[in-house]
């Protein structure tokens, strides 16, 4: 017993020495470490730190005054009149400093970009000899770090007051104020005000540093009309909304394997995005449970999760290998549902042509896509939409079934209007199909859609051949769309080339196709009466006369390959000719392409393949348009169709 009490005497003295040489020391060793740090910043990072007070408060607590970081030749990035921090001594010795409590009162952070790069670069520039190469990281042990870091830097008590954030961008200047933040083990909340517009959001939730969690909600207690700030400065986007919730409900990390779970909901979304659609895009109501999980080399979006648009439920699968081969699988499934319910949820802003839209019986949809990068041309695509009972009783405000009677077509160049003409017997240029030259009306599908008259209205074997062939080039070189998907977009949709019209021309296509809503012989007539052929020029009846001074009945063969071969680029047809005013010498191949094809199918006879050649005369008032080759690339040298 008198052992054990030396024993803890001694410990008592050695714990007590510690702490007497801490208390005496800890100050200097504080300024020595704030020395090195700000040497090191200068020297490697290029960047001024400086505070004019910083010490020790309390047993753990660290107070500093008049913080400023500023970058060399950039704006200053922070200014803080007072803050206090607070680490766990035992989080040191893990090599893992863990921040429990922070306080700043009064702090303006700016984040500013020019053409010299942004004031935070020197955050995320890695140091020299770092590898970057992605085939050399490992996904699961970034992934746990970035998480550790987040919830470790992360305090769990937090007081901040009078916060400004701004950002500034060339001519692009936005302010977020926060006039109050305060984290406890039990809750958070505070308020975000946008100064320019006095637009107000409210935060409140749920954080757990210990159990890396957390539950925050943003809303107003008043719709907001105004978009939420720097989404627009930074990401081009405008964004606004009722409710934001956000949930991290766990995180696992073992050996080689980080699993995460959470969920995103959103009420009254609107958003808006270039690249999604020309116009806002509503969503009464959002929600994504998402279950991921990350490997050294490979992210998985699991199965379990969902995506819920208004009621429409889609349940996502997305795994990417990044090995020697690269492998990518996409899988997207919407089970059965209530038809009407689909076209109900659809959103505003991205499916306009289908406002209106009523229909009976049951819709369900399954995408399957898997890529291997050393074995392109193996790509599996497969997009089905399945129907019950199915049968569409209003065809919306766009009308689904316009095409099956005259009406008014407008055409235009990119975005520029050029003129209406109607596509009916009342337009004296218009053509029936049974007197346009069978001649040009296999040219048209042998260069377009071959399948035409046999699929319904998506060749999926042309579009997996089309993803291949651009994924080896690395570019868009080769398009995917059918005769059907062109008509749609020239017919009902806009000209920009967004994900929303791309969503809708597929809708519409197999709303006309799958239920007949127009027949194929319908829609190949309309479509040779509106497609481009030349300057102004649309529809075979108009392209007959301008090049050839001919009916379209009369259109020889030698013609009609011409003709067809200007579908990719119809203004450019004077480049297709040399100061002679004959073709150039490229388009042998493309005759004897088309020729051949049209041979294998039995629709031109041996002595026409025999007797065809690359010559036409023009006749028409294109003659006056050709002109010698000159600073215009040939058609030849610029290879690849525009994107449909």
């Amino acid at each position: 017993m008198i052992r054990f009490k030396r024993w803890g005497w001694l410990l008592l003295v050695i714990l007590t020495g510690i702490l007497l040489v801490y208390f005496a020391t800890r100050n200097f060793l504080l300024h020595r470490m704030y020395e090195h740090v700000r040497t090191k910043w200068k020297n490697e990072k290029h960047v001024a730190l400086s505070v004019s007070e910083i010490r020790f408060s309390g047993f753990a607590g660290i107070v500093i005054r008049h913080l400023s970081v500023i970058p060399e030749q950039q704006d200053t990035m922070l200014k803080v009149d007072s803050g206090y921090v607070c680490f766990s001594w035992l989080s040191l010795f893990s090599g893992h400093v863990n921040l429990k409590e922070a306080a700043i009162n009064h702090a303006f952070f700016f984040i500013a970009c020019n053409d010299s790069g942004c004031n935070y670069d020197f955050l995320t520039k890695k140091k020299s000899g770092e590898a970057s190469a992605s085939s050399e990281r490992n996904y699961s042990v970034s992934a746990n770090h970035l998480i550790r870091s987040l919830f470790n830097h992360t305090p769990q008590q937090a007081d901040f007051k009078d916060i400004h954030i701004s950002y500034l961008n060339d001519e692009k200047k936005e302010h977020l104020y926060i006039p109050s933040f305060s984290s406890s083990k039990e809750d958070m909340q505070g308020t975000l005000i946008n100064p320019s517009d006095s637009s107000q959001w409210n935060l409140t939730g749920k954080f757990s540093q210990r159990h890396q969690t957390f539950d925050v909600k943003i809303y107003s207690e008043h719709f907001q009309q105004h978009p939420f700030p720097f989404l627009q400065s930074i990401f081009a986007a405008s964004c606004r909304f009722d409710t934001l919730h956000c949930i991290l409900e766990s995180v696992h990390a073992t050996a080689g394997l980080v699993k995460v779970a959470g969920r995103i909901h959103a009420t009254e979304l609107f958003i808006r995005h270039a690249k999604i659609s020309d116009q806002t895009v509503v969503v009464h109501q959002a929600d994504f449970s998402f279950r991921a999980t990350v490997g050294m080399n490979s992210l998985e979006l699991d199965s379990a999760s969902s995506f819920l648009l208004n009621k429409i439920l889609i349940r996502p699968y997305v795994k990417f290998l990044n090995d020697q081969n690269n492998d990518c699988i996409l899988k997207i499934g919407i089970d059965k549902m209530v038809a009407d319910d689909f076209f109900k949820s659809l959103p505003a802003g991205m499916f306009n042509e289908m406002d209106g839209v009523e229909a009976d019986g049951n819709l369900a949809y399954h995408l399957d896509f898997s890529l291997n990068s050393s074995m392109p041309d193996s790509l599996v695509f497969n997009s089905v939409m399945t129907k019950e009972n199915f049968r569409l009783k209003k065809p919306g405000s766009s009308n689904l079934l316009k095409m099956n009677s005259e009406f008014l077509y407008s055409a235009y160049d990119g975005d520029r209007f050029i003129r209406s003409f109607a596509v009916g017997n009342s337009n004296p240029d218009f053509v029936p199909l049974d007197r346009v030259s069978s001649y040009f009306k296999n040219a048209v599908m042998t260069s377009e859609d071959g399948s035409f008259f046999f699929h319904s209205g998506f060749n999926q074997d042309a579009f997996r051949k089309s993803i291949a062939a651009n994924y080896k080039a690395g570019k868009f070189v080769r398009g995917g769309s059918t005769i059907t998907m062109q008509l749609v977009k020239n017919v009902f949709l806009t000209r920009h080339k967004t994900i929303a019209r791309k969503a809708e021309e597929a809708l519409i296509v197999w709303l006309i196709e799958s239920n007949h809503l127009s027949s194929k012989e319908r829609m190949f007539e309309v479509y040779l009466n509106i497609i481009e052929l030349g300057p102004d020029v649309y529809g075979v009846g108009e392209a007959s006369r301008f090049y050839f001074n001919k009916k379209a009945s009369d259109l020889n063969l030698a013609e009609s390959v011409f003709l067809a071969s200007l579908l990719p680029r119809p203004k450019w047809f004077k480049y297709s000719f040399d100061e002679a005013g004959n073709l150039k010498p490229y388009f042998a191949d493309y005759y004897r392409v088309v020729a051949n094809f049209l041979l294998k199918k039995n629709l031109i006879t041996q002595a026409e393949y025999d007797q065809l050649q690359p010559h036409i005369e023009l006749r028409g008032p294109a003659k006056y348009f050709v002109t010698p080759a000159d600073s215009v690339p040939a058609l030849e040298e610029e290879q690849g169709n525009e994107e449909n």
